[in-house]
């Protein structure tokens, strides 16, 4: 196992001292490899209860992704010890196996860690990129990338953490889908290894498009079938699907109640949110600040560190940008849904047809559901007259009914 330990926290700076990292017990000889590992101060790794022979290249331990290409993937179990171990690759007792595919439980899906280094040459003060312990849920956690087996992504909405997924994930991993949801930077237990890094992160689309990418290669995943996204998280995934570099990565996309294209979903307050997000920028005023949270509403956001993670969203929120990442979206031969409720008090009707014009949906294939669930017309929608802003969690087992046509283009073996 390898246990971490840093000796002080991250300078926000670009003038960053070298010393020297060592790998104590086992290892003791000095190595200077850090500025390939963090370029940052000095780190100290300990090799803890391991044979020589079972750390077999030291010096790449941290390469492309942190520290989760040792050996082969290792899972973080608790952020406070960083102690990794290797899953084995066999079938849990929470699955099943019956001719091709597994059937799981659909239970098991929550609490797992992996370090994630991302955002590399992206900031002027951080060349070298953020560490992120990243909080995910893994259907089939450790295994080896298949292509006979379908893999459904999970983005949830802010404020959210990937636990606001398994209602709808849950069902795919019964099919005998390989489902994944990260939990993006600032939301849930998501933390950046060096309290600095949380303060790097500012919640911008493009920030949030390269560190899925990023996430989903340490997994391991070259391919995902279907991409689905909630909320806020429509911004980052049109981003991953017409991007020159990642487009050809994901098969389907499918957007459940979108933030619109025109305003900010919580536009009432945007006011508010530029002075808690200009004012959080300035550590002077942290504490008062967090005092008077409370106090402030910020649409339905209860919680105040989701109030200053929304704040900065909608600060770096870029309309412009995200209207042409959807018309593009419109112009792809990409396989395409849009849910949503009729009843969201926050975004009116004509604010989601808009959604669906962009994205080149036309009205013929817009189904309403009324207890019957038609087969959908790609690209489609399904429209709840009687749903609001939470039908991923009320109808969790229509929308994932309805989007297995999706997976079932590229898996037609999968049933629900």
């Amino acid at each position: 196992m390898l246990l971490v330990r840093t000796k002080d926290t991250y300078a926000m700076s670009s003038k960053i001292k070298m010393k020297t990292l060592h790998i104590c017990r086992h290892l003791p000889q000095k190595i200077s490899w850090t500025q390939q590992l963090f370029a940052h101060k000095v780190c100290q790794v300990k090799a803890h209860y391991l044979f020589q022979s079972d750390i077999r290249n030291p010096v790449n331990v941290y390469q492309h992704g942190g520290l989760s290409h040792c050996c082969h993937r290792f899972f973080c179990t608790s952020r406070n010890s960083y102690i990794f171990w290797k899953i084995p690759n066999k079938v849990p007792a929470h699955q099943k196996v019956t001719g091709n595919t597994q059937q799981h439980d659909g239970r098991s899906l929550l609490d797992r860690y992996i370090f994630v280094k991302t955002l590399y040459n992206f900031y002027a003060d951080v060349p070298n990129g953020i560490i992120l312990d990243t909080a995910y849920a893994d259907s089939r956690p450790g295994d080896d990338f298949d292509t006979s087996v379908p893999v459904v992504v999970g983005l949830h909405d802010t404020p959210g953490s990937h636990h606001d997924l398994v209602p709808l994930l849950s069902n795919f991993a019964k099919m005998g889908c390989r489902t994944i949801a990260p939990t993006f930077p600032g939301h849930g237990d998501t933390l950046g290894m060096m309290s600095g890094f949380d303060d790097v992160f500012s919640q911008s689309t493009i920030e949030k498009a390269t560190f899925i990418q990023d996430f989903l290669v340490d997994l391991g995943i070259d391919r995902v079938d279907l991409l689905v996204g909630v909320g806020a998280a429509c911004y980052p995934m049109m981003h991953l699907c017409v991007a020159e570099t990642t487009s050809k990565f994901y098969r389907s996309m499918a957007v459940i109640s979108p933030w619109p294209f025109q305003r900010p979903r919580y536009e009432p307050n945007q006011e508010l949110t530029k002075r808690i997000s200009d004012l959080w920028d300035r550590p002077f005023f942290r504490t008062p600040i967090k005092m008077m949270l409370p106090a402030y509403k910020v649409g339905e956001i209860e919680d105040s560190r989701d109030k200053i993670t929304a704040a900065y969203l909608l600060n770096n929120l870029d309309l412009a940008e995200a209207s042409m990442l959807a018309l593009a979206v419109g112009s792809m031969n990409l396989p395409r849904v849009v849910v949503y409720g009729e009843m969201d008090h926050a975004v009116e009707k004509e604010l989601y047809l808009d959604v669906l014009d962009r994205l080149s949906i036309p009205n013929n294939n817009v189904s309403v559901f009324k207890g019957r669930l038609d087969s959908p017309r790609l690209p489609g929608a399904l429209v709840f007259p009687d749903e609001g802003y939470d039908l991923h969690r009320k109808q969790a087992g229509v929308v994932s009914a309805f989007l297995l046509e999706l997976v079932q283009l590229f898996h037609p073996q999968i049933r629900f």
